[in-house]
This record gives structure tokens, C-alpha cells and sequence, in this order.
């Protein structure tokens, strides 16, 4: 009889073992532990390539290079736009562009994230969240409905009118669309120091975007300036920019440590896309090049092993699912999104999932200095890329379509649209399955933007 209650009781203990450590791992895993922060961090125009974690080998980012040392870094993150107000609305929603609604910034009437799209911020406020963003920039804002399911949606750097943003002469006072990162980081931590409870924190910041707004004059002094040509110089801003950027982060992080939250606290680091920098024979952003829509992903995660780098295709529509399956939130009967969780991958299963990513940029404009010059912009583009081939598709000239075999063309030098039918055809499909296409008679016009709007974006520099 003893022999048998030995047994039986060896067994339970095993069970009881089982249950006990089979709840740890849910606790671990889905944040049940009491509260749970996140804390999600958008570089505006930010290419991967100019950060330390992606192999940048300037000194420009410590901060963020020293969080990716106690994250999972991404290097092969895509972004689903390469304009701002597009490529958030995937952000937080977990969905494309020809899913959540918003396809452009200007031009066509797609221009506002529609009241049926559920974001990141919608969710964790019906979980019990607080909530709360802090934008940068006009192309972040609210005016595309991306303020949806904030408690506080901060862009009071839009309050002056009109008059006082453009004067009687054309002059624009860009400060009134946008803000430097320290401004914002002020706000964001002054929220941060009386909030109790969970919450979730967007901070949007804008610096590299140009060079209308820089770094105070004590920090720029810091930095030799270069004396070479003017392309030259704005790459040398561009760089400076990013380190201010990458400061203010760091104190967001030492802001959390110092309280006790960090270590409470999923933070997400992403690039909404990048920019030309002169490759492509393009400064700005707009095109589908590697340059412009392979971004920065960075995702630190208390009590997941650290400094683990993760080669597999993602998107920036993966960013929504991942957040909710960490903090354990179930997003319930919403529209379903596009995305998939990287938690596996997080906590190191090395399986390639076989990921395709889609991007667009549907806004038919020409950045062409003199009229003699066509660019590529002028038209509408759609990519998919699975990793090594990538196929972007012009909708209105075909025959200018693009494929890239970028294992070994990186940097997409030669164009095999013609050479490889078979590789072609498969990408092809791949987008012919999508919904992706807008009204094409809408494809141009300034849509339901106010004259206001359209000022605030020509001061950015998106209009001539």
C-alpha cells in the first residue's frame, strides 16, 4: 500500500511539476505577471543600413546598438510604404495598406485610416491599457487617422494657424509641422512620471527626415563638419540627426530603468522607411528600393534571451500581432490582420516561416527638378519580395517593371525583368492574389485634403 501511495504521489508531484511549470511559461510568454508597459519607438525616415546594430560603422546610434545587445534584432525587416502616414497605419494596425485603407498621403481620396481599422492603441485601452502618443511631424498625425485609440494624442506643435505656418510671400515656417526629438521626449516622459498601471506609449520621431529642423547648436558642435559637396553635407546631417534621435531614446530607456519599468516593458524599435541618400539617383523617399523599405527592427522582451539576431523575412505588419501575443491580449473579432507573431522567433525557433513581403507607394508624383526629366515616381508602384527575388511592379508602364535576384544584387543594380520569366511569374502571382490595386481614376488630384493640410505638407517638402 505504501508502494502504491509512493506512486501516486511521485506522479501528482510530476504533474503538479508540469502544470507549475507550464503556467510559468504562459506567465513568461504572455505577460500575465501583473502589468505589462510597451513601449513602441518610430525613426522616421531612418535606413537600416545607418545604425551600428545593422552594420553602420560610424558611431551613430549607441543607445539603440546597446538595446539590440538585450533584444532580438531583425535584419530583415520590411516596411509596407515608403511614406509616413501609409507605412504607420501598417504599423499599428497590423495590416496593408489595400487592407486598413490608407494608401497616400495626398492625392486620391484613401487618405485617412477609416473608423472600421482597429489599432495597436484600440486594443491594449479595451485590455486596461492607458494610452498615449507623442508625433514628431504633420505625415504621423491625427489628419490621417492615426490617433485612433489614444488617450492622449500629442501634435500640439500644430496649433498655430495657417497664417502663421505660411506668410503672405510663400515663406514656411517648418517648426510649426514638426519637432525636434527632445521636445517630444520631454512631453513623452513627462506622462510617463504620472501614469500608474499598464499603458502603452507610441513615440514618433522625425529628425533625419531633412534638414529644415537640426540638433541644438551645442550638440552640432560636437561634430566636424565635412567639406565636401552639398550631397555630402546632407548625408553628414542626416547621420548627426539620427545620433540626436538616438540620444532622446536613450533616455526614454534610462527614464523606465530608473523607476523599476524597463524590466517590465516590451519596447519596440522600428524605421516607418528609409531614404535615397543618392542611391537610385534618389534623395528623398517614395520608390521601392531596398534603401527606402528595408527598415530597422529592434525588440527587446524582459526575460527572453538577448542579442539573438534573426535572419528571416519580416514585415512591419508583424509589429500588432507580436505585441498583443506577448502582453496577451487577445485582438478578439477584429478585422483580420495581415501580420503574423514573431514570438517564435523571438524565443529562437529557427524555422523560416517563408514570409513574403508587400509594399506600395501609390501616389503618382514627380520629384523632377527641370521639365525634361520623367521620374520614376510618376506612376504607381507595388512590390513583393520574398527575400532573395523581389519584383516591383509599375501599374501604368509595365514594360518598366523591375526583378532583382538581390543575394546577388544587394543593391539592385540590375534589372532581370526580362531574363528570369519563371521568378517573374511567381512574384507575379503573389501580387495577383492581393487586393492591391486603388481606383486608378483617382490616381492623381489632391483629394480630400483642406488647403490647410496641403500647406503643412508642402512646408515637409512633399509638394512643390
Amino acid at each position: 500500500m505504501r508502494g502504491k501511495r509512493f506512486v501516486l504521489g511521485t506522479v501528482l508531484m510530476v504533474v503538479t511539476a508540469a502544470i507549475v511549470f507550464a503556467i510559468f511559461r504562459s506567465v513568461q510568454w504572455a505577460g500575465r505577471t501583473g502589468p505589462r508597459h510597451v513601449v513602441l519607438i518610430t525613426l522616421d525616415t531612418t535606413r537600416a543600413d545607418h545604425l551600428g546594430c545593422f552594420g553602420y560603422p560610424h558611431p551613430v546610434s549607441p543607445r539603440m546598438d546597446g538595446l539590440a545587445e538585450r533584444g532580438t534584432v531583425f535584419v530583415n525587416a520590411y516596411a509596407s510604404a515608403s511614406v509616413t502616414p501609409v507605412s504607420h497605419a501598417s504599423i499599428l494596425t497590423g495590416q496593408y495598406p489595400y487592407s486598413n485603407g490608407l494608401r497616400v498621403m495626398h492625392g486620391l481620396s484613401e487618405n485617412r485610416l477609416p473608423d472600421s481599422a482597429v489599432t495597436l492603441a484600440e486594443n491594449l485601452k479595451a485590455a486596461g491599457y492607458k494610452t498615449a502618443a507623442f508625433i514628431s511631424a504633420f505625415p504621423a498625425g491625427s489628419r490621417f487617422g492615426l490617433d485612433q485609440g489614444f488617450d492622449t494624442f500629442n501634435e500640439a506643435f500644430l496649433e498655430e494657424p495657417i497664417d502663421r505656418i505660411v506668410d503672405s510671400s510663400g515663406n514656411v515656417d517648418t517648426g510649426k509641422n514638426q519637432r525636434r526629438a527632445d521636445a517630444t521626449t520631454d512631453l513623452a516622459l513627462d506622462w510617463l512620471a504620472g501614469v500608474s498601471g499598464s499603458f502603452f506609449v507610441w513615440l514618433h520621431y522625425f529628425d533625419p527626415h531633412d534638414a529644415q529642423m537640426v540638433p541644438p547648436t551645442e550638440f552640432l558642435e560636437q561634430f566636424p563638419a565635412p567639406s565636401g559637396d552639398d550631397p555630402e553635407q546632407l548625408r553628414y546631417i542626416y547621420d548627426i540627426e539620427i545620433k540626436f534621435m538616438d540620444q532622446q531614446v536613450g533616455r526614454v530607456l534610462d527614464a523606465l530603468q530608473a523607476v523599476g519599468r524597463l524590466e517590465d516593458t516590451v519596447v519596440v524599435i522600428v524605421g516607418d522607411h528609409g531614404q535615397g541618400l543618392g542611391d537610385h539617383n534618389w534623395w528623398t523617399h517614395g520608390l521601392l528600393y531596398q534603401e527606402q523599405i528595408k527598415v530597422p527592427l529592434i525588440i527587446s522582451v524582459p526575460a527572453v534571451p538577448f542579442g539573438r539576431r534573426v535572419k528571416h523575412l519580416v514585415r512591419t505588419v508583424d509589429i500588432v500581432p507580436t505585441i498583443l501575443d506577448l502582453v496577451g491580449v487577445d485582438p478578439g473579432r477584429k478585422p483580420t490582420m495581415d501580420g503574423a507573431s514573431l514570438v517564435p522567433m523571438l524565443k529562437g525557433e529557427t524555422a523560416d516561416p517563408g514570409y513574403v513581403a508587400y509594399a506600395d507607394s501609390v501616389n503618382m508624383l514627380t520629384y523632377a527638378t527641370d521639365v525634361e526629366t520623367r521620374d520614376v515616381k510618376d506612376d504607381m508602384l507595388f512590390a513583393v519580395t520574398d527575400r532573395r527575388w523581389k519584383y516591383i511592379r509599375h501599374l501604368f508602364r509595365e514594360a518598366e517593371s523591375e526583378l532583382y535576384d538581390l543575394t546577388r544584387d544587394p543593391r539592385e543594380q540590375t534589372n532581370l525583368f526580362a531574363d528570369r520569366p519563371r521568378e517573374l511569374e511567381r512574384l507575379r502571382n503573389d501580387l495577383r492574389a492581393r487586393r492591391f490595386e486603388p481606383d486608378r481614376n483617382q490616381a492623381q488630384g489632391q483629394g480630400q485634403l483642406s488647403a490647410k493640410d496641403l500647406e503643412r505638407l508642402r512646408s515637409l517638402g512633399y509638394l512643390k
